[in-house]
């Protein structure tokens, strides 16, 4: 039956049970509208969830279908033989024989890792003397890359003081002086990269700077020793300092640290007011002919011996091997521009072709006055100088 809603004025003039009756048929007739609106509005769920259904089914027909992995194989066998397991771990008798066996290659591709944030650099020889010796900077002017100086010419300077009679005539001496100059030279490299690569790796990028870095460092390291001073390249201290010439010293047993001591006493036997020798120079092997030294007992002789009295032991592996040198650091300087410059630049088709060259450069020299050179000796040959100096 059809619910007809009644007006105010016919609502209030109903009594009893009437009134009782319209109220619940009234309260039945808007649920029954509240209802429909909710399945009215639900229509398009309902419907969507039919078709889920729908696909589902299909999803687990097509799986049944589907070869069981390896894993699943594995947890298969584990529920169908779950008695038999359960027996046994009570300390029950029983086997259980399970086909599959689940690895690493059962992943296929495994595509996991674990990322290490960071590029190993490649070693080189480890910078000692550069370290050590005083630097000072040469500043961008008018210089023409040219260091000149005034020193002694020690060759014609004569030193003639002596006791005078009286009446006697004064001894002349004889001082002479000579400019001497010394050229920056410039240690470079480069390395052409492409555009894609500085945008795409940009910690690898970072890293080229640095290895172009250690390349020219490395060169200098070695020039700052064995630079011939020839050409543009460095002119180093071994061809820079004069040679020690051993003396027979009748020192049984002579070794290398008898040998150091006895090239300081030539520094500063007649130059100690001037030179006050604090390092001797030289590689790992001849470092290891001194720390392993032993005697008669097979005892070492020096154990863990890090310097010779006074001087300190500058272990650079630029050294020749059997060649030391002993000096005074302070009067072999390092006249350089700055640190190594990174700069990038193309060349040729490189514009076209999306490239670019990375660039190091750096210029400097090793200076070691001529009126300096006499506060440094080197050993040529360690082993003769022990021969000498033990007979």
């Amino acid at each position: 039956m059809k619910f007809i809603y009644k007006s105010a004025e016919e609502v209030d003039k109903m009594e009893g049970v009437e009134f009782s009756t319209y109220q619940t048929e009234m309260k039945a007739h808007e649920q029954e509208l509240q209802k429909a609106a909710i399945e009215l509005a639900l229509e398009p769920l309902v419907k969507s969830l039919k078709d889920s259904q729908e696909t589902i089914k299909q999803l687990q027909e097509k799986a049944s279908e589907i070869k069981l992995t390896p894993f699943e194989n594995l947890s298969k066998e584990l529920k169908d033989n779950k008695d038999a397991l359960v027996k046994i771990g009570k300390g029950g008798q029983g086997s259980v024989e399970l086909k599959a066996l689940s690895n690493r290659a059962s992943i296929d591709p495994n595509l996991n890792y674990l990322a290490l944030n960071e590029i190993t650099q490649l070693g080189v020889k480890k910078r000692s003397l550069y370290d050590v010796l005083p630097k000072v900077q040469v500043g961008i002017g008018n210089h023409n890359g040219v260091i000149k100086y005034r020193d002694w010419d020690e060759a014609t300077t004569v030193r003639a003081a002596a006791s005078v009679a009286e009446g006697a005539a004064f001894p002349e001496s004889t001082a002479k002086y000579k400019d001497y100059t010394a050229t920056l030279q410039k240690i470079g490299d480069t390395l052409p990269v492409t555009e894609e690569f500085f945008e795409d790796e940009v910690q690898a990028a970072g890293e080229l700077r640095l290895f172009l870095e250690t390349n020219v460092n490395t060169v200098i390291d070695n020039q700052l020793i064995n630079g011939p001073g020839t050409g543009v390249t460095l002119l180093g201290l071994v061809a820079t300092v004069p040679a020690f010439v051993p003396a027979a010293s009748g020192i049984p047993g002579a070794n290398i640290y008898d040998l150091v001591k006895k090239v300081r006493t030539a520094i500063v036997f007649n130059r100690g007011s001037k030179y006050s020798p604090d390092m001797v120079l030289m590689n790992a092997n001849t470092l290891d002919r001194l720390q392993l030294d032993k005697d008669l007992n097979n005892n070492y002789t020096f154990k863990d011996v890090e310097n010779v009295g006074a001087l300190v032991i500058i272990e650079d592996n630029n050294m020749p091997d059997n060649v030391l040198i002993v000096g005074d650091r302070r009067y072999a300087r390092i006249y350089e521009m700055g640190g190594v410059t990174i700069s990038e630049g193309m060349t040729g088709n490189q514009f076209v072709e999306d490239e670019m060259t990375l660039k190091a450069r750096k210029r400097m020299l090793l200076l070691v006055k001529n009126g300096d050179r006499s506060g440094f000796l080197k050993v040529t040959n360690i082993t003769t100088a022990l021969a000498t100096l033990a007979t």
